[in-house]
């Protein structure tokens, strides 16, 4: 019996295939649409077009991103996450104890998004919108995450990584990657000294849920001339473990 043709896409098909490579990629062209969905340059300049006017996609610097309204959305399926619930108040007690800027962050394809912040006491702070997207390789929160994953996992992913360069510190040598990841992984805690923001310095830590499985990932970040000698590493790690025992998770013996 002959396979019956697939239907030809229409807009909606063509919108959600936009949505997914931004969400992977984070940014992209027009032509890179044009060449991930297959539709003519003329059928995506008009989709791209009424996808910005209902803040779904936003452009800046030739790219086009994920807008204000596709973050709303996401965040509101993360609202319905364990986490989410769990660890606001965690987080607020620790912006208060730090005085520095706290973010929760989740995985959304190779990157990490924040889906949670709290601002510190300070007028000058490090700020990171809600919906910002961070890369895994060269943040605080990304590398707490990949440490969280376990060798295997997270040795797979930085395969798949373009370790990007951001600053003169930012780690771009997959070997050395994965030695800081194990070296986060035996200590708790990961840090982050101007290798994604010259000006900034962060501290992160892993979040598990019930079946041992890293769902998020939490840091500190402020100014490096304030916080570079701050003991926060101990801080940031007790709060992303409380908000893991919240989620039933039971460190094993010996960890």
């Amino acid at each position: 019996m002959p396979r019956a043709e697939a239907p030809p896409k229409g807009s909606l098909d063509r919108a959600l295939e936009i949505f997914d490579v931004l969400t992977v990629r984070g940014g992209a062209t027009t032509a890179e649409l044009v060449a991930a969905t297959g539709a003519s340059r003329s059928a995506v300049y008009r989709l791209v077009e009424r996808l910005q006017a209902a803040e779904y996609l936003a452009h800046a610097d030739g790219r086009w991103r994920l807008g204000p309204a596709a973050a709303r959305m996401a965040m509101a399926a993360v609202q319905r996450m364990d986490v989410f619930a769990a660890a606001p108040p965690l987080l607020r007690d620790l912006a208060a104890r730090t005085g520095e800027t706290v973010n929760l962050g989740v995985l959304s394809g190779d990157e990490i998004v924040f889906v949670f912040r709290e601002l510190g006491r300070h007028a000058v702070q490090v700020r990171s919108e809600l919906g910002a997207r961070r890369p895994l390789h060269a943040t605080a929160v990304g590398k707490a995450y990949l440490a969280g994953l376990g060798p295997e996992r997270s040795g797979a992913l930085i395969g798949g990584l373009t370790l990007e360069r951001f600053t003169e510190e930012t780690i771009t040598d997959p070997a050395r990657l994965r030695r800081e990841i194990e070296a986060i992984r035996l200590r708790g805690w990961s840090e982050e000294r101007g290798e994604f923001d010259a000006s900034s310095t962060c501290f992160g830590a892993p979040v598990f849920d019930q079946a041992g499985e890293v769902v998020g990932s939490v840091s500190v970040a402020g100014p490096t001339a304030r916080i570079a000698d701050a003991a926060f590493e101990p801080l940031v790690a007790e709060a992303a473990g409380t908000v893991s025992r919240r989620l039933g998770y039971l460190r094993p013996e010996g960890a």
